[in-house]
């Protein structure tokens, strides 16, 4: 999976636990994100992608690019 097509993930699940339109550079605090909505970001990246990542890290990367720029070399490798 590319780092744009996982952004573009990131992006729809925090649009439906948002309720909002999320672009792959919005940031997760300005769109009303919390630490409750991080722990179940992580929890559907995990049933997604087989991936389990730490709220820290999704906190510390507040933009889809950005933790998809993170994430990108765990997911290849979880794919091989």
């Amino acid at each position: 999976m590319s780092v744009e097509e996982l952004a573009r993930l990131v992006a729809g699940v925090w649009a439906e636990l948002l309720g909002v339109e999320v672009g792959v550079d919005d940031d997760f605090y300005g769109l009303g994100g919390h630490s409750l909505i991080a722990v179940r970001t992580a929890a559907r990246l995990r049933a997604e992608l087989g991936l389990r990542v730490p709220v820290r890290v999704i906190m510390e990367n507040p933009t889809p690019n950005a933790l998809a720029a993170l994430l990108a070399d765990a997911v290849a490798s979880a794919a091989r």
